[in-house]
């Protein structure tokens, strides 16, 4: 099968669509990916061929300088939401679509897959009529009956009040998304495609919506639209998988690993300090990661803790008995899969819908991103002292490995591939 891959340089969400790359590589399919250039080496060491949009921005989210959407700039959520309306989702619609259909032109596909963050690309696909999927990195991104809006951070409702409360954000956050339709809408019309309402309808019309997560860690997955699957987490964070150093745990006292974003957010430095700080005054072993967000020599470490720029979490989850996070996707299913259980200190983007689903899980705590020393050092004692959270991120490390099937999502393309044909191997 020849699969084409509209792919974006969205930080933790790289990986996700990297190892779907991986895995239908892996069965003996083609696959090629579009994308920025900073992305060639990873998707190429997944076995993809790899070609550089010639119309759409380029985006390196590994720097402030050359990060497209400047997140971290706006001053609350709906601003974020904005930024990546404008400046990825429908702002350069005509440019991915163009991309898109050049490269369909060039080299025809069986199928197209589409970043969740790119969804103006499948207008290029509609007009091309090939079958399409979008990947979504994590949980299901769409306002649906039962669940808090994305974005919001909310816990589950409970009663009349809380389901309008879900109503009223949901309709705020789809206000904000339709404002950009015009600029699709524009695209659309140039290859004769009828205009769209709202991005509901666009993700209506794919074929398949995969969702990179476990249903259990989902609110409300049962009530999702019929074209989504869930295929479960995306994360090959295996040695010889991923980029950065390794660890050898000297055992001894408790370890608890501080791993913020890997790309740049606001306030990660220092959070990143106030981390290394709480767990001077704990007895534990410290590891903090800093990524892009400072220099390690930067961070003032205490005796009892360690400063890396980056470490593999498949070498160091294993030896944790707690995770600080900023509340990625990536890092909190791989902890949650590890059965460590966490503190989540928010920075933006899904980020405080991720830790809602942990404390809904029982499996850690929330604190601000403003947390001061003494908080982080509190909330990261109960986590350590309390059975309770241990034994919560224990049974969703059960969850999670009863759920696992790493063939789903590429049985779910070539199903999509043959219109809904079921495949043998």
């Amino acid at each position: 099968m020849r699969i084409l891959v509209a792919g974006w340089d969205s930080g933790g969400g790289v990986e996700v669509v990297q190892t779907v790359v991986r895995r239908a590589a892996a069965r003996g399919h083609q696959v090629r990916v579009l994308g920025t250039a900073g992305l060639r080496d990873r998707f190429e060491s997944a076995g993809a061929s790899f070609r550089v949009y010639r119309y759409a921005p380029d985006n390196d989210c590994s720097s402030a300088e050359t990060d497209l959407v400047k997140d971290w700039e706006a001053r609350t959520p709906i601003g974020q939401f904005t930024r990546v309306r404008d400046r990825v989702m429908f702002g350069p619609a005509r440019e991915f679509c163009r991309d898109v259909m050049e490269e369909l032109d060039r080299e025809p596909a069986d199928l197209v897959v589409v970043d969740t963050l790119i969804p103006s690309a499948l207008a290029g696909v509609e007009a091309a009529g090939c079958p399409s999927v979008v990947l979504m990195h994590g949980p299901y991104l769409m306002p649906r009956p039962g669940a808090p809006a994305p974005g919001s951070g909310f816990m589950p409702a409970r009663g009349r009040l809380g389901r309008w409360r879900d109503r009223a954000a949901a309709a705020l956050l789809m206000r904000v998304f339709r404002t950009g339709m015009p600029a699709l809408n524009q695209a659309r019309a140039e290859y004769g495609l009828a205009p769209l309402r709202d991005l509901g309808d666009a993700l209506d019309a794919v074929d398949r919506v995969l969702v990179c997560t476990s249903p259990s860690y989902d609110f409300a997955a049962g009530d999702v639209p019929g074209n989504v699957r869930y295929v479960g987490p995306q994360l090959d964070d295996e040695a010889g998988h991923a980029d950065g150093g390794t660890w050898d745990d000297p055992g001894g006292r408790p370890l608890v690993l501080v791993g913020l974003s890997s790309t740049v957010m606001s306030h990660e430095a220092e959070l990143l300090q106030r981390a290394a700080d709480a767990l001077g005054r704990l007895p534990v072993r410290g590891l903090v990661t800093t990524g892009p967000a400072a220099d390690p020599a930067a961070i003032r470490a205490p005796a009892n803790v360690s400063v890396r720029r980056w470490v593999r979490h498949a070498d160091v989850l294993p030896y944790c008995s707690a995770v600080l996070s900023h509340g990625g996707h990536g890092t909190v299913i791989k902890a949650l899969a590890a059965g460590v259980p966490l503190v989540v200190a928010p920075l933006g983007r899904d980020q405080p819908d991720n830790a809602a689903r942990v404390v809904h899980a029982g499996a850690g705590l929330r604190v601000s991103r403003k947390a001061s020393v003494a908080d982080l050092q509190k909330e990261l004692g109960r986590v350590l002292d309390e059975s309770r959270f241990r034994q919560a991120a224990r049974r969703m490390a059960a969850t999670l490995a009863a759920e696992r099937d790493e063939g789903l999502v590429v049985d779910e393309l070539e199903r999509t591939a043959l219109g809904g044909t079921a495949v043998s191997h």
